[in-house]
């Protein structure tokens, strides 16, 4: 349920853009031709993706990376906004994502190539990394032997490698603006379908020495969501009344809920900004 906003009249509103990983798809080596974002033709689209999202003037950028590495993304962006990186040319630099700390292709992620462009273009002295990873558990809800076959209701979830297809197929024949829009009309809902179906039909067995199908999988991203819900209102600033927070499509739905829950923020659509 929306909460009434009637009586909270001074609030942060804070725009949730759902975005697929652009570096990880260039390290995929997938078949589209123009699938690396340094190419001329996607700079090009990147900068009709900033251009739109400008219009919103939001009063700070944050992004999914460590919260705790705040000095280290500053310290690349600054590079950016002082010229000495470049958002057309490869660039190395060390990852600050926890989960890729090999990563030498960070320079083609939507952090910089689409939080790190905006924020530049809109004179931010830096942006909010908000992330915070709390310990995966050693289950994992999209791990096949995890999930009971069984169905007691009809339901439609959507199909992960179906998906995966969709976001290729649909890069290929879409600007970045076009499947910025798809992602953010359709995948945030379908994503959390998959991920609460796997869940709640968790079998709850164990192989070997390890307890397989847990809740607890799910509590995971709940508990790594309200982290990010925390960092975002520690990170802005007395008199900020919009933040834009860039964030992969599978966070959406439950940022969504928190950000709506907490009394300080309202979630904003990015729909509107899109098209």
């Amino acid at each position: 349920m929306t909460r009434n906003r009637e009586s909270d009249p001074e609030h942060i509103e804070v725009m949730l853009l759902g975005t697929f990983h652009m570096d990880l798809l260039w390290l995929a080596d997938t078949d589209i031709e123009s699938d690396d974002m340094l190419t001329a033709g996607r700079q090009a689209e990147l900068r009709d993706l900033t251009d739109h999202l400008e219009a919103w003037h939001p009063d700070r950028i944050a992004v999914e990376r460590p919260y705790d590495e705040i000095e280290a993304v500053n310290d690349v962006y600054g590079k950016y906004r002082s010229g000495e990186y470049a958002y057309d040319r490869e660039e190395t630099f060390p990852s600050s994502h926890s989960a890729r700390d090999e990563l030498e292709s960070e320079c083609r992620s939507e952090v910089v190539q689409v939080g790190f462009r905006l924020a530049d273009r809109l004179g931010h002295d830096r942006v909010l990394p908000v992330d915070e990873d709390p310990g995966r558990p050693e289950t994992d809800v999209f791990d096949d032997r995890t999930t009971d076959s069984a169905r007691k209701v009809s339901v439609s979830v959507p199909d992960p490698e179906e998906s995966s297809d969709e976001q290729t197929q649909g890069l290929a024949s879409l600007s970045l603006l076009e499947d910025f829009e798809r992602m953010n009309e359709n995948e945030p809902r379908d994503a959390s379908a998959l991920m609460f179906d796997r869940a709640i039909r968790a079998t709850g067995e164990r192989i070997g020495s390890e307890r397989f199908g847990s809740p607890v999988d799910l509590a995971y991203w709940y508990d790594r969501t309200l982290r990010m819900v925390h960092h975002v209102w520690r990170t802005a600033e007395p008199g900020d009344e919009r933040v834009l927070l860039l964030v992969g499509t599978g966070l959406v739905r439950m940022l969504w809920h928190l950000f709506d829950q907490a009394p300080m923020f309202r979630p904003v659509n990015p729909l509107s900004y899109l098209s």
